[in-house]
């Protein structure tokens, strides 16, 4: 029993000696953790830690190693990774043994109200809780198994410049991080493997700052800044450092910028030489709401902007209402070894309002003439970035109103523009028109026309000056003049133009091919009733044909120096003049046709053939004073030169003339012949031609033509400037040969006699020779008429015989038409009459021989001359004017006298023949007489003798009255008592 109760006793006082041990370690851990938690010695001993730094304000600690602190600062200071921690009031479960050791090994830690959480040089700054487990932070480990993070109202900032990244931010964030050695303890850099141990889940949701969120992500891109603040939203998941496919950080914007730097990515090797000399290009920036989106697939990490209601401007706006999207990716790999992009593709659609915008890009082609757009439509665009350069890229723009100019060239309508970027290196475009117009040097060339413009250019500016090209198309276009024309032929051409392009609408289809130094290609232009003048100095042609010219364009300089059009093909139809519903159709072929122009001085060379239904061309470059001009048609050829308004030696043209009608004098002459023209040296040309057999026929004359063969004409000058100038008389020497002629009617020189003189051509056939030597307005020839068996006509008498009729015609005066006829002569052989008693006289023969003769050649022939006559005899005149000597043959043998010879004076005029002081001799005959024929009679008087035996004779209109006593005086005294006048 007292055993027992000792027994309770010893143990009553163990247990309150132990309950008092307890109480006082107790009181002592109270007393010593709350001087310990805020005397700052414990906070002091741990900073005391190499790389660590903590601090709080106040603290109690419920048992051992567990604390609750308020104004936690607890941060581990290193230079390549400093981390710290600002709490309001945390919860910290510390490792003793751990800070027995010098090291500081966070087993629990539970913050509230977090400060500021810094990372390197970014500061997160919240409301919040963040709870860290088994975490050791010293120089040499760094271990952090369990990190959770919820904040709300939180702000990301960047400590060294004080600028807020993010805010509003709520995060809910999981992480670990595996015990590794931050830092290299020789060096002091930054574990490459740091991220390696990082695993991490976090969800976001921000108000953010596109490029502070995306900075990382964009400087590898120098040419695109993205501006604008918006709502920022992700999930993100990190495995070892590397993120995890389904990760997606998204920002939305109510207004986002995109600017793209255009120099930065157009410029290669070499800067870019922009055309603008005041400045750098602008920087284009695209303006709306929008969206930037980052997400992670398998392999990838994806980077996307998409801007609605986007505005987009240079130095102004250029396009609105515009859709845009830019991409871009990378592999997806640890996130300290990824590779940002230099590779982006950028779209977008909306209405560009600028078309100029794009001139800046296209201001160096065309040897630095460049390329200018304006106009508006719709949009559609893309661009492939390569290596932070433009690598590929296609624009397409529909306008209702478009236009381009180029090489002072103007195409506008409604279009359509493709163009596209490929390999970096070069752009091609093509620009479709409809209803289209073209203009040049603001001369409308083209109206209502189906346009299509393919250029292509090498984008780096040096060789696109030199190494771009262009292709202009068009069909089914209406020219409303085809005078629009005439300043580019008039370019090589003399001037004034000696061809001019009047008036009259012409379609066309064609194709240009344009590089920086010349231009090729056809082009085609057909037109109904289009005008076109041949103009030599005042004097002037006009036509009127239907026309389709087909140039062959093959090569044309572009600043107007140089063309060569060889395999052109021009055809032409004009209305025959007698039959105006038929169409006359000529067709030229260009073999060669190379022109120049040096300074002010057109040249070129040609080689030309064809068919031409109008010869009439070539008159202007003959004399008209001659009465020379040309028509028909033929098969052209012809070669040569020129240079300023000079056909040059040599040059040919020859014609193979199907119908060839040469007018001369008053005559024209037809038949299928040749003609050739040439210039043999810079002052001498020449123009022939032959018409082997032809027809002759008289200007106004309806009668039937004379035939003939053989006729050649030659006209040619050594003053062949002038003659340029204007075709005068005075510088042309022309040719005339008829050597055989056949006239089948004789009866049509009568129009050549006086209408009532009682000389009338009955019938007959003829054949004339002719030949003429025309000096400028002088002229000689000669002409020989001969007619076998002709019928005249003297009075009421018929003859019958052979005529030949000489003229030797020497200083003509071309504009009187006035003749010196000397040496000519008229002869009648194997004449008879034709009676009722049948053939009369036959045999008979006279010539009469002209001296200082004056021929004037008109209708009819006016002719002054002095006459030296022979004859066989004297009987058939007397017989043909005296109705007596006809009737008796005693006076008709009577006044027969073989071998007479004698003298007169000869005038013909358009109403009478007059042969006045005729005097004829011949053995015993003397007779003299003055007749006159008019109004289809004979007066006058003669006076005979015959040996001793005398007689007058008075003729009254062709009756006649004897005057046989004293005749002689009689016959004086009559001379003197009648003046005939005398013709002009």
């Amino acid at each position: 029993m007292s055993n027992t109760n000792i027994t309770k006793k010893r143990l009553s006082r163990v247990v309150l000696a132990t309950l008092i041990s307890s109480l006082f370690i107790i009181t002592v851990w109270l007393v010593g953790s709350y001087w310990l938690l805020n005397s700052q010695w414990l906070p002091e001993r741990i900073s005391q830690f190499e790389g660590i730094e903590v601090r709080w304000s106040q603290g109690t600690s419920r048992h051992p190693g567990r604390w609750e602190v308020d104004n936690l600062y607890l941060a581990r200071e290193d230079d390549a990774l400093p981390m710290a921690i600002e709490a309001e009031h945390a919860t910290l479960t510390l490792s003793l043994w751990s800070l027995l050791r010098g090291e500081l090994h966070i087993k629990v830690l539970e913050a509230e109200g977090i400060r500021r959480l810094t990372v390197g040089d970014i500061a997160l700054e919240a409301q919040g809780t963040l709870e860290v487990a088994d975490t050791t932070l010293s120089r040499e480990n760094l271990a952090i198994p369990h990190v959770n993070l919820a904040i709300t109202e939180g702000r990301l900032i960047r400590p060294s410049d004080h600028a807020t990244l993010v805010n509003a931010i709520t995060l809910e964030a999981t992480a670990t991080l595996d015990e590794i050695t931050p830092t290299d303890p020789a060096t002091g850099a930054l574990n490459p493997e740091l991220l390696a141990a990082l695993s991490a889940t976090l969800d976001i949701k921000a108000q953010a700052d596109a490029w502070n969120v995306f900075m990382p992500y964009l400087e590898a891109i120098p040419w695109l800044f993205l501006d604008g603040r918006g709502a920022l939203e992700g999930h993100i998941e990190l495995a070892s450092g590397t993120l995890k496919p389904g990760s997606l950080l998204t920002l939305k914007a109510p207004e986002l910028r995109l600017t793209l730097d255009e120099r930065t990515l157009l410029e290669h090797d070499q800067p870019t030489t922009w055309r603008e000399a005041d400045a750098p290009p602008p920087r284009h920036t695209a303006t709306g709401r929008g969206s930037v989106q980052l997400r992670v697939a398998d392999h990838h990490i994806d980077f996307e902007t998409r801007l609605q209601d986007v505005t987009l401007a240079d130095t102004q706006p250029y396009a609105v209402n515009t859709a845009l999207s830019l991409k871009s990716d990378m592999a997806n790999q640890r996130l300290d070894q990824l590779t940002p992009p230099t590779d982006a593709e950028l779209a977008l659609e909306g209405t560009i309002t600028r078309l100029d915008m794009m001139d800046r890009y296209l201001a160096n082609t065309l040897e630095g003439q460049g390329i200018r757009l304006s106009g508006n439509g719709r949009l559609e665009a893309r661009v492939s970035v390569r290596d932070t350069h433009a690598h590929s890229a296609h624009l397409r723009v529909e306008a209702d109103a478009i236009a381009v100019n180029a090489l002072d060239m103007t195409a506008q309508g409604q279009g359509i523009l493709n163009a596209e970027l490929k390999d970096a290196s070069m752009v091609d475009a093509t620009l479709g028109f409809s209803q289209a117009t073209l203009s040049h040097a603001d001369q409308t060339l083209l109206n209502d026309a189906t346009l299509d413009l393919v250029a292509q250019s090498p984008i780096e500016p040096v060789l696109a000056r030199s190494h771009a090209t262009a292709t202009l198309h068009w069909q089914d276009a209406r020219m409303a003049s085809i005078s629009a024309l005439q300043p580019y032929i008039a370019t090589y051409l003399p001037d004034p133009a000696p061809f001019n392009l009047v008036s009259g609408q012409a379609q066309s289809n064609g194709t240009l091919h344009i590089t920086p130094e010349q231009l090729s290609g056809a082009l085609t232009l057909t037109g109904d009733s289009l005008t076109t003048r041949w103009q030599r100095d005042e004097q002037s042609t006009l036509f009127t044909s239907d026309m389709q010219l087909s140039l062959q364009l093959r090569e044309a300089a572009t600043d107007g120096t140089s063309i060569d059009i060889s395999g052109s093909r021009l055809r032409w139809q004009v209305a025959d003049d007698t039959q105006p519903e038929e169409r006359l159709e000529s067709i030229l072929v260009v073999r060669e046709g190379r022109f120049q122009r040096r300074g002010e001085i057109p040249s070129g060379q040609f080689q030309l053939e064809g068919s031409v239904q109008r010869l009439s061309f070539l008159n202007a470059f003959l004399p008209t004073d001659h009465g020379v001009s040309l028509s028909g048609n033929g098969q052209l050829f012809a070669q040569g030169s020129f240079s300023s308004k000079r056909l040059l030696a040599p040059t040919r043209l020859r014609i193979d003339a199907n119908q060839l009608e040469v007018a001369f004098l008053d005559y024209q002459a037809s038949g299928r012949g040749e003609l050739t023209a040439q210039i043999d040296s810079p002052e001498q040309a020449q123009l022939s031609l032959g018409i082997p057999r032809f027809s002759l026929q008289r200007n106004g004359d309806d009668q039937p033509h004379v035939e003939g063969r053989h006729f050649a004409l030659t006209t040619q000058t050594d003053q062949l400037s002038n003659v340029l100038i204007s075709p005068e008389a005075e510088y042309f020497v022309t040719r005339i040969d008829l050597p055989i002629t056949e006239v089948p009617d004789f009866t049509r020189y009568n129009r050549y006699l006086p209408a009532d003189a009682g000389l009338r051509l009955l019938g007959g056939q003829a054949s004339l020779g002719s030949e003429w030597l025309l000096e400028g307005m002088s002229a000689q020839g000669n002409m020989t008429l001969r007619a076998f068996g002709a019928d005249l006509a003297l009075l009421d008498q018929r003859l019958r015989g052979d005529i030949e009729l000489y003229l030797q015609l020497t200083e003509g005066d071309l504009q009187a038409r006035r003749f010196t006829a000397n040496d000519s002569f008229l002869r009648l052989e194997n004449v008879f009459r034709i009676s009722e008693q049948g053939a009369q006289d036959a045999g008979w023969w006279v010539q009469l021989s002209m001296d200082d003769a004056q021929l004037t050649w008109d209708d009819p022939i006016r002719l002054s001359t002095q006459l030296r006559l022979a004859m066989r005899d004297t009987g058939l005149v007397a017989r043909l004017f005296l109705a007596r000597a006809r009737e008796s043959d005693w006076l008709g043998r009577l006044l027969n006298v073989r071998n007479v010879n004698g003298t007169a004076e000869l005038a013909l005029n358009g109403e009478r023949i007059q042969l006045s002081n005729l005097v004829l001799t011949g053995g015993p005959l003397l007779l003299l007489s003055d007749v006159t024929l008019e109004e289809q009679s004979a007066n006058g008087a003669l006076y005979a003798r015959l040996g001793a035996l005398g007689i007058g004779v008075e003729l009254v209109n062709s009756e006649p009255r004897l005057h046989v006593l004293q005749p002689k005086r009689w016959f004086d005294r009559w001379r003197q008592a009648v003046r005939y006048p005398r013709p002009d």
